[in-house]
């Protein structure tokens, strides 16, 4: 069943926000979880085969802002197939570290068209088998044309300005502790345990973190019950606010 249009521009919306060229559209008024919108991307992408490029083209570019632990919890939301195509195309110095989340991806039982829709064509179908590479013979997804639209893509200083989400994770590393932090600054307030569920991450690995942070000042902990509460020390959140400068 082909996605009502609505779903497809939200996606785009999604995408312009973090710096992909679409026209036609405004960006998305907030900024996107990135891990999730790769993996839903994978999906509906299909639909429209520029949300695949757009999507290829910025990992291309600033894909060292990925964090792999969510990208991995995401994996199994998403048409890993398509993940593991997109990993084997793009190349360069942002995109290796996405590289690696090809080891939990599974190709395809059987070829198929990476477009939906495209494989009602005998003629497409015909050029796509003719012009495939290892890459379409590694995860059964066959395409004509499908170009990395990294020339599309905002620069990281103007992409950064839009995302401040990212931005943390440019200056402090696309980490755990960053996502803490990220976390906090939306939520105000949380318990740890809240915030590896939420996450993805294992409580002890958070705890661990969430430690360190306290000891550096930067968390302030807070009996509520039997329960310790956290939240970001004031001027140390002031300060995260106010990324990039």
């Amino acid at each position: 069943m082909i996605p009502k249009i609505e779903l497809l521009t939200a996606l785009c919306k999604k995408w312009m926000r973090l710096g992909v060229g679409f026209s036609g559209t405004e960006p998305a008024l907030e900024e996107p979880h990135l891990e999730e919108l790769i993996a839903e991307t994978s999906l509906i992408g299909r639909y429209d085969v520029r949300l695949i490029e757009g999507m290829a083209g910025w990992i291309q570019e600033h894909g060292d802002l990925i964090n792999m632990s969510l990208m991995h919890k995401n994996i199994k939301l998403a048409d890993s197939a398509v993940i593991g195509l997109v990993s084997d195309l793009i190349s360069g110095a942002a995109a290796q570290k996405f590289k690696k989340i090809v080891k939990y991806c599974t190709p395809k039982t059987q070829p198929e068209m990476l477009i939906y829709g495209s494989e009602k064509s005998e003629e497409t179908r015909t050029a796509a088998v003719k012009n495939e590479t290892e890459a379409n013979r590694r995860w059964n997804l066959y395409f004509v044309d499908l170009r990395i639209k990294s020339d599309a893509v905002f620069q990281r200083n103007l992409m950064l300005k839009l995302n401040h989400n990212l931005a943390r994770r440019a200056l402090f590393g696309a980490e755990m502790r960053t996502e803490i932090l990220n976390y906090l600054l939306e939520k105000e307030r949380s318990f740890p345990a809240e915030i590896a569920r939420n996450l993805g991450y294992r409580y002890h690995r958070v705890m661990e973190d969430v430690h360190g942070l306290l000891k550096d000042g930067a968390l302030v902990r807070y009996e509520t019950g039997r329960k310790k509460e956290i939240t970001i020390a004031q001027p140390f959140a002031d300060y995260l606010r106010q990324i990039p400068f």
